[in-house]
């Protein structure tokens, strides 16, 4: 039986007690990775979801986000294969917006240790804050914290500001990934 990882960002932080480095045992809003998209949303809002297939990469992986109602997250982020059409997840990104970039680390903490008492074996590896390098501007920036898994994969929690044309977007990233996407991640999705 999956255990979750539900975390509600600001309000409530909540996870089934598990102790296990497997990155297959954890949700997001009740998703995992190995899970079919099909299981929760339509084909139509699958394919119509925003994607990012204007960004740099080799397309090894599809990344789409679809925003959610009356879940735990704002909007979760998704990989997949693009010819794989059980559209299996290969990695989930929950995220939350906050109004200013002192509240996301707060919460970013909070989370951090309970991902460190639920991957308790893990590696853990803490970022200084970064250029975000999808920003030709160089304004904006992250900060994460990743959960390497001796089993493959890693869990992240992660502060991003992005200082858009529109104003400032800041949100936190609570992800898990599977080992082929976290090595696709680090090679610079696949164009390195």
């Amino acid at each position: 039986m999956k255990k979750t990882l539900a975390i509600l960002v600001l309000i409530l932080c909540f996870i089934t007690p598990s102790q296990a480095d497997d990155i297959h045992e954890f949700e997001i809003d009740g998703m995992s990775i190995g899970d079919s998209l099909l299981d929760y949303f339509s084909k139509d809002k699958i394919l119509n979801a925003r994607n990012y297939d204007e960004f740099p990469s080799d397309m090894k992986f599809r990344i789409i986000d679809i925003y959610l109602e009356n879940k735990f997250y704002e909007g979760v982020q998704f990989y997949y294969i693009p010819e794989d059409e059980k559209f299996i997840i290969q990695a989930l990104n929950g995220r939350k917006f906050f109004t200013n970039i002192e509240n996301c680390y707060t919460e970013k903490k909070k989370i951090e240790k309970i991902l460190s008492g639920e991957f308790d074996n893990a590696r853990i590896d803490r970022q200084k804050k970064l250029k975000h390098l999808d920003d030709p501007t160089g304004k904006s920036t992250y900060t994460a914290t990743f959960f390497n898994l001796g089993s493959g994969g890693r869990g992240s929690v992660t502060c991003y500001d992005w200082h858009l044309n529109t104003g400032n977007r800041i949100s936190i990233g609570v992800s898990i990934q599977s080992e082929t996407v976290s090595n696709w991640v680090d090679s610079n999705f696949g164009i390195n």
